[in-house]
C-alpha cells in the first residue's frame, strides 16, 4: 500500500482525535478571542492550507458576523504594504502542515512587528517555529502527513477550522455535526471506495473540473489541487454556475467533471448538469440527496447536514480517492510526485 493511500484511509481515525482534541480547548479558544474584541479575522496559508483559508474565510463571516479575509502567505509577504489597512485591527489565523513554510512564518513575524497582530495557528506539527510565534497553538500531530501530498491533513485542517469557527461562535450544533460526520466517515469510505476507483479506472477523460459553492469552495479547490499533485492531471476548481461564463467552452469529452451539489437551487443544478452532459461523458455528483434525482453518470451520497460546511469533510474523499487510484492505472508513484517538496523553505533574504 502506497503512503498516500493509507494517509487517504486513515484520515477519519485522526479526525476523531481532531474532534476531541477540540471540544477540549473550545473554552480556551472562545476566551483567547472574546478578549480581542471584535476584531476581523486573516487567514493566511500556501497551497492546500491557503485553500482552506478559503473556506474558513467564507464560515468565519457567515457564522461570526464580523469581517474574515484569506490571502495567500507568498502575496503577503511580496506585497505585505499593501496590506496595511487589512492587517491594522485583525488577529491572524494560519493554518499549517508543516509550520516551517518560509511564506507563512515571515508574513506572520512583520505581520505580529509591525502591527502587534495576534497568531493563532493551527498545526499538525508539535513545536514548530510558526507554533512557537503563535499567541494561541493548537497543535493536531495525529494529522500530518508524510507523504509529499496533503490528503489526511488537508481534511484535518478543514475540520479544525469549523471547529475554531464553532468554539468561537458557541455553535454546539456545528461542532456535534462536524462529530457525526466524523463518526461515519470510514462507513462512508468503504461504501463509496469500489465506486471511486471504477471511476478512476474510465480511459475517457483526461482532465478534471471541480464545482462547488459556499463554504466548500476552498475544500473543492484542494480537492482539484489533488489530481494536479497525486496524478499528475491537469484540474479546475469553479462555481456551479459560473462555469457557464467561460469555463463551458473548455469542458470536452474527455473531461471528468465532480459537482459538489448544494441543498437549494436543484432547479438550476439540474439545468447546469443538462447542459454538462452535452460536453462531458462523466459527471459526478456528490450530494446529501439518497437517490440521483441530478441523472449524473455517478451519484455519491452525503449524510445530510444541517450545516453545509460539514459536507466539505466527507466530500473531499471522492477526489482524493479518484486522483490515488488513477495514479497507480498510470503506473504514477502518488507517494513522490517529481518536482514537489512537502513545503516550501525560502533563502534568507537580509
Amino acid at each position: 500500500m502506497f503512503l498516500t493511500e493509507r494517509e487517504i484511509f486513515e484520515q477519519y481515525p485522526a479526525l476523531g482525535k481532531t474532534y476531541r482534541y477540540f471540544l477540549k480547548k473550545s473554552d480556551e479558544v472562545r476566551e483567547f478571542f472574546q478578549q480581542q474584541k471584535d476584531k476581523s479575522l486573516t487567514f493566511i496559508g500556501c497551497g492546500s492550507s491557503y485553500f482552506q483559508c478559503r473556506s474558513a474565510e467564507i464560515s468565519a463571516r457567515q457564522r461570526l458576523g464580523i469581517p474574515a479575509h484569506s490571502i495567500a502567505a507568498g502575496d503577503l509577504l511580496i506585497n505585505f504594504s499593501q496590506y496595511h489597512n487589512l492587517l491594522k485591527d485583525t488577529v491572524i489565523i494560519a493554518p499549517s502542515r508543516s509550520g516551517a513554510t518560509s511564506e507563512v512564518v515571515l508574513s506572520v513575524k512583520k505581520a505580529k512587528q509591525e502591527f502587534g497582530c495576534p497568531i493563532v495557528c493551527v498545526c499538525a506539527r508539535e513545536d514548530s517555529e510558526l507554533s512557537r510565534i503563535a499567541d494561541l497553538s493548537l497543535e493536531i500531530p495525529w494529522a500530518f502527513d508524510r507523504s509529499v501530498c496533503q490528503t489526511r491533513s488537508v481534511t484535518n485542517i478543514y475540520a479544525a477550522d469549523l471547529l475554531l469557527i464553532a468554539a468561537i461562535a458557541g455553535d454546539k450544533k456545528l461542532a456535534d455535526e462536524i462529530g457525526a460526520a466524523v463518526k461515519a466517515g470510514g462507513k462512508f469510505q468503504r461504501r463509496y471506495k469500489n465506486t471511486l476507483q471504477e471511476i478512476a479506472r474510465k480511459k475517457s477523460w483526461s482532465q478534471v473540473v471541480v464545482l462547488a459553492d459556499s463554504e466548500l469552495e476552498g475544500i473543492a479547490s484542494a480537492g482539484a489541487l489533488s489530481f494536479k499533485e497525486i496524478s499528475l492531471t491537469p484540474s479546475f476548481y469553479y462555481h456551479l454556475l459560473d462555469v457557464r461564463h467561460g469555463p463551458i467552452l473548455l469542458i470536452d469529452s474527455q473531461t471528468l467533471v465532480i459537482m459538489a451539489c448544494s441543498p437549494t437551487g436543484i432547479s438550476y443544478q439540474k439545468d447546469l448538469i443538462y447542459d454538462l452532459k452535452k460536453k462531458s461523458p462523466t459527471i459526478v455528483t456528490v450530494s446529501r440527496e439518497a437517490r440521483n434525482i441530478w441523472k449524473s453518470d455517478y451519484h455519491i451520497s452525503l449524510p445530510v447536514f444541517k450545516n453545509f460546511a460539514v459536507t466539505g469533510i466527507p466530500f473531499i474523499f471522492v477526489p482524493q480517492a479518484i486522483s490515488l487510484y488513477q495514479a497507480i492505472g498510470r503506473g504514477i508513484n502518488p507517494d513522490l510526485p517529481r518536482g514537489l517538496s512537502p513545503w516550501i523553505v525560502l533563502k534568507d533574504k537580509k
